[in-house]
């Protein structure tokens, strides 16, 4: 039961494109008429099939939604229930929810708290950070004004804003207007989605993404653009009240791509070479390592690389060797148990990136901390990885214009990427996936996160919302096979999974569904019944949508739809 969305349909005497982000307003104009009489789409998605009725499309909601909120709804999915999913259960995987936790958004909140304190009361102003794209600034608390608690990113300061404070941007912006932006995000939506991405994160129990949410900032070193003319004419800096994300500063992590120049994956051609270098100090390893003995320090304090190495990580530990001179501190190297360790915390990250289709993971957008193992019992390193700049994710379609923009993190080591997910993944994202009730919560969640922007439309959230789900849907197909891996996820067939509203009888659903797939309506041309060619059968369509609305409740059928369009560059 799988028909072409009408977005696809051409009206006649109209110059239209389908890949511009202006397209979608024209189609808001166009449909008007189709937003107010909920059955004639009933009838153009269903035909005549008795006992089943659509009310709202997920190319018809915006005057519709505006309807909604004047009745006091929050949603014209109040009752958000799945009734026909597209995701199978699997049986060696049972379903399971997610049950997030408060104390991290207190603790966020606490934080918050303390650094508008600092603004405020201590005159502990926010720094711009230099590197980016985008106008983000170090908020600092009132305890130590030397280190930052958090990042904030303002809405208007967003690479692809109307402030931005970068000269990149703005040459981009005034000199390039054809290539500027990307087609398949929405504009100035990048706050939201930093906190949508760490929304995700804690659904996903992923834990990758530092807690991000918005929030608003009052400063007087946000980006002015009449700050040289004040300047000039000696008035003071005006202090400016901006909305946008706020995500907690990471401690004791560094940026991956340092640490994989100074530490290369096996297989990588730098690892090639660090072993051609590494060969002469062979004899300086086997003195370490008799030394070791001898002194009486234990396995994990044993040199394991080149001793000229400068950016050696120090163990954490209270013990203090009797002989200082000899005490070597342990350098990190990729064992197979770290090795191990850093490939269950990658494939988190692959799956988290995918299913919210990151266009912006590089090799200098995630960190990694390692830590030595704690006592003599433990031989592995504690591995974490951390995903941040998440801004420009959650598109409202696949790129299917210039680019494609590839996750960063396929330019590894084959070594690490040429194999199938572990068990350990698969047994925790399986059941998550799913779960109908996990989808019908994170629906809601993220409908109010994405609601708090002011130029919110519905139609839109609900294409971000076919995209997310279309991923995930490849995520579960990619993991029920036991020999697909990350290089098979990524060579998936694009799908979207819409969610169609349908009021259907109160009894009997799966017999209403049979019955619709074997009546199945027909098409003209145009993409229209044969039961549209008479306006006037359809003037009373809200009277009689009232009359019904008891016999009725409303339910979500998922529909899968293939992409077809594929991007001119498919490499970067």
């Amino acid at each position: 039961m799988s028909y072409q969305q009408t977005d696809h349909y051409l009206h006649s005497n109209k110059l239209v494109t389908s890949n511009s982000y202006d397209w979608l307003k024209y189609r808001d104009e166009q449909n008007q008429y189709n937003d107010i009489h909920p059955l004639r789409i009933s009838q153009r998605i269903y035909g005549a099939i008795p006992g089943i009725q659509s009310s709202i499309s997920i190319d018809r909601d915006t005057s519709r939604y505006d309807e909604y909120q004047t009745l006091g709804t929050s949603s014209p999915f109040q009752c958000y229930k799945i009734e026909f999913p597209i995701f199978k259960v699997n049986p060696d995987y049972p379903p399971r929810n997610t049950q997030l936790l408060n104390a991290p958004f207190q603790k966020f909140q606490a934080v918050v708290t303390d650094c508008k304190e600092a603004i405020s009361e201590r005159d502990i102003e926010l720094k711009r950070v230099k590197a980016g794209s985008s106008g983000s600034y170090f908020v600092y608390g009132t305890e130590n004004p030397n280190v930052p608690k958090g990042i904030f990113k303002p809405k208007d300061e967003e690479p692809y804003g109307p402030l931005s404070p970068k000269w990149t941007k703005w040459a981009h912006r005034t000199f390039f207007p054809c290539l500027f932006g990307r087609s398949c995000l929405i504009p100035n939506l990048g706050y939201v989605c930093e906190s949508a991405a760490s929304l995700l994160d804690r659904r996903l129990e992923t834990n990758l993404v530092p807690f991000t949410d918005t929030v608003s900032f009052q400063s007087a070193s946000f980006y002015d653009q009449r700050y040289e003319w004040l300047k000039a004419f000696n008035f003071g800096i005006r202090k400016q009240e901006k909305v946008g994300s706020f995500q907690l500063f990471l401690e004791d992590y560094q940026d991956i791509e340092k640490f994989l120049a100074k530490y290369p994956l096996p297989g990588t051609f730098r690892n090639q070479r660090r072993r051609g270098s590494t060969t002469s100090t062979a004899s300086n390893l086997r003195a370490s390592t008799i030394l070791s003995k001898k002194s009486g320090m234990d396995k994990h304090s044993i040199l394991l690389t080149d001793t000229g190495n400068k950016d050696i990580i120090t163990r954490k530990d209270n013990s203090i060797p009797t002989n200082p001179s000899s005490f070597i501190p342990p350098v990190f190297t990729w064992s197979e148990g770290n090795l191990l360790m850093f490939r269950q915390e990658l494939e988190k990250l692959i799956i988290l990136d995918y299913i919210m289709r990151n266009t912006d993971r590089g090799l200098d957008n995630w960190m990694i901390k390692v830590e030595p193992p704690g006592n003599e019992n433990q031989e592995n390193w504690s591995i974490e990885l951390a995903a941040i700049d998440n801004g420009l994710c959650f598109p409202w379609k696949h790129p299917d214009e210039w680019r494609l923009y590839p996750y960063g993190w396929l330019y590894l080591s084959l070594d690490i990427l040429a194999q199938p997910f572990s068990e350990n993944t698969r047994s925790h994202f399986i059941p998550l996936l799913t779960s109908t009730e996990w989808w019908e919560d994170s629906y809601l969640e993220f409908t109010d996160l994405f609601q708090r922007d002011p130029d919110f439309q519905f139609r839109l959230w609900k294409k971000q919302w076919a995209v997310l789900k279309g991923q995930a849907f490849n995520v579960v197909n990619t993991l029920s096979d036991i020999r697909q891996g990350p290089l098979e996820l990524v060579r998936k067939t694009r799908y979207l999974v819409v969610d169609e509203v349908i009021q259907a009888p109160a009894s009997s659903l799966e017999t209403v569904m049979n019955n619709a797939e074997l009546n199945a309506p027909t098409r003209t041309l145009n993409g229209l019944t044969n039961m549209d060619s008479d306006p006037q059968a359809f003037l009373n369509d809200e009277t009689e949508y009232d009359l019904h609305r008891s016999l009725y409740r409303t339910v979500i059928a998922e529909r899968l739809q293939m992409v077809t369009s594929d991007p001119v560059f498919t490499w970067c």
